[in-house]
């Protein structure tokens, strides 16, 4: 019931009629507002004019007995008939605004009037003003005008004359002003409604037609009974809907014809929805993905990984260029190359349901991605980072073949920095390999259960003595505890790796703090270690667990890093289901988290 009356005020037939009352509305409400403003300045001026009249009446009648030097009963007797006939209180006042008579009250006789418009009038000007009277309440006019004499001011008379019979006969003519306005309306409502009806009755039929199409039934049309606008708007709509039959249709046999064309490549095809829903699959994609073609309708997400959403957005930016993504279905990782495009990017559909849908071809290219990738991190990486101990070890060898090495303590310098150069390569191959066996899945993890403060106060042990000989403040704060599954070993090995990178870049006095915690919400243990060193611009931050990546790549390299600590521990740290991150303000020290799963509790018992 409620909704009914909402549509009700929803409707074209309501929004018409309160069109109409509004328009009535508006147009008596600017009349009314100018026809009543002309009736109160009317009667007003009517009023002040009639007041006038009797007081210039009666200045001259007292002109002469008051220039004259008459007696005050002479003058007295004309007020009364004047105050009568005009309904005001009169004042006949001499030169010097002293009250000589009036219609009031007569203990004013002898008084002196002050009034504004007294003092007006006494310099030979009429004056007039509106105003309340202070003890009654009730508005007022107060009229003087000069009496003359020969010329001269003798005096003044001055009226006070009330307005409520003006403003009350004001009043009653709004009251039937406004009884008409409320009539007027009433009729409009009643014609309003007339003809809303009859313009929304053809588009109430319309629209019910148009539901029966959305339902799926388009051998419906709509009678034309006229051929004004809504005659023409029902003759266009079963127009559109003749055509709408002829391109379903039309659609229907290209669906087939690109079915059976898709169906017969070799190459994958995948057309999604806007909503990322899987409206075509061909055999060859499912095949590729491991799948049956019962996947229609489906996320495509449920059979691509993650991080192919951010794959899709780049298909759709690059256009025709290939992207290349990993899936894992029904054996080992694969990596396909998948082209993306939009499938109305011509406008060549018209269908909103899958405006901004997807089309994907992918091809498998598993091998040639892994020897490419092989060969680039290779190419790329080793050489670079071999090329200076290489380069510097030939200059050594060198400077020795030409005769340095008579001198023995010049040829023992050489040796010892050809030793440190080749130690530094062993390093870097070491680091190489593990992180290719990282890349390739190989690395074994050997997890054990170890409590957080066990892996915490292990690290203490190890560095206490390389702190104090660096006049570096190493603490610890295990206060709270918690139970986690890890490799030793390779927990040691990222331990030691933040912690010497956080003494080489905290100066003497500074502070090393490692900090253990338990995230009970999230199910994680939270190791920190924080130093007081020179810290990570915001530029370089998101950067330091990339492989081969230096913030002080001279100091880095004097030290004898690889460039590849940071990147191993984020690979190890990731084994084990966890997250390595840093937050860092130049000149205020680095902070580096170490976020591992809790054990479950069975392990702990």
């Amino acid at each position: 019931m409620q909704t009914a009356r909402l549509g009700m005020f929803q409707s074209v037939r309501f929004k018409l009629m309160i069109v109409y009352l509004l328009l009535i509305l508006v147009a008596m409400q600017l009349f009314g507002a100018y026809f009543i403003q002309s009736i109160n300045r009317y009667f007003i001026e009517n009023y002040e004019r009639t007041i006038s009249h009797e007081a210039l009446f009666l200045a001259n009648v007292v002109s002469n007995p008051l220039g004259g030097g008459g007696q005050d009963k002479q003058i007295r007797q004309y007020i009364q008939p004047i105050s009568e006939l005009a309904g005001s209180s009169v004042y006949i006042l001499d030169k010097d605004g002293n009250v000589l008579g009036t219609s009031a009250n007569q203990f004013l006789v002898g008084q002196k009037r002050v009034d504004q418009e007294v003092r007006v009038a006494l310099l030979g000007i009429q004056a007039q003003q509106i105003a309340i009277d202070p003890v009654t309440g009730q508005r007022e006019l107060y009229l003087a005008v000069p009496v003359l004499y020969k010329g001269q001011v003798a005096g003044a008379v001055e009226f006070v004359a009330p307005m409520s019979e003006v403003y009350h006969s004001v009043s009653r003519i709004i009251v039937i002003f406004a009884t008409g306005t409320l009539l007027a309306l009433g009729l409009t409502a009643g014609l309003a409604i007339v003809i809303a009806r009859t313009i929304t009755g053809p588009i109430s039929a319309i629209t019910q037609i148009a539901r029966a199409l959305a339902a799926g039934d388009f051998n419906q049309t709509v009678a034309i009974h006229a051929t004004d606008e809504i005659g023409e708007l029902a003759s266009t709509f079963n127009m559109l809907t003749r055509r709408l039959r002829e391109a379903i249709a039309n659609t229907e046999r290209e669906k087939r014809r690109l079915q059976a064309i898709v169906s017969t490549m070799s190459d994958g095809v995948i057309a999604t929805s806007a909503a990322n829903d899987i409206l075509l699959i061909n055999p060859a994609a499912s095949q590729l993905l491991g799948c049956t073609l019962r996947v229609l309708g489906t996320k495509l997400s449920r059979l691509l990984p993650g991080d192919f959403d951010a794959g899709e957005e780049r298909a759709v930016q690059v256009g025709d260029r290939v992207i290349e993504v990993t899936v894992t279905a029904l054996g080992p990782e694969r990596r396909m190359a998948v082209a993306g495009s939009e499938p109305d990017a011509n406008g060549a559909t018209a269908d909103r349901a899958t405006a901004g849908g997807r089309v994907f071809v992918m091809r498998d290219v598993t091998e040639m991605t892994r020897l490419q990738e092989a060969r680039k991190r290779f190419v790329a990486d080793v050489s670079h980072e071999l090329r200076t101990p290489i380069t510097t070890i030939k200059t050594y060898v060198e400077a020795l073949l030409e005769g340095a090495h008579t001198d023995e303590e010049l040829s023992l310098r050489f040796l010892q920095v050809m030793d440190r150069e080749t130690n530094r390569m062993i390093r870097l191959i070491r680091d190489l390999l593990q992180l290719s066996r990282f890349d390739a899945g190989y690395e074994v993890l050997r997890k054990e259960p170890l409590t957080i403060a066990q892996i915490v106060n292990s690290l203490a042990e190890r560095f206490a003595l390389v702190a104090f000989q660096s006049e570096v403040r190493f603490t610890t704060d295990t206060a709270v505890d918690g139970l986690v599954l890890v490799d030793r070993d390779r927990m040691d090995q990222v331990l030691d790796n933040i912690t010497s990178n956080a003494l080489k870049h905290t100066p003497s006095h500074g502070a090393i703090h490692v900090r253990a915690a338990v995230d009970a919400g999230r199910q994680k243990a939270v190791l920190q270690v924080t130093d007081t060193g020179a810290g990570i611009a915001s530029a370089e931050l998101p950067h330091i667990f990339e492989r081969f990546y230096r913030v002080d790549k001279a100091r880095s390299r004097q030290a004898g890093g690889t460039g590849l600590g940071l990147a191993i521990a984020k690979e190890i740290v990731r084994a084990h289901d966890g997250d390595l991150y840093a937050t860092s303000e130049p000149g205020q020290g680095t902070t580096v988290f170490i976020e591992l799963p809790l054990a479950p509790v069975e392990v702990s018992s």
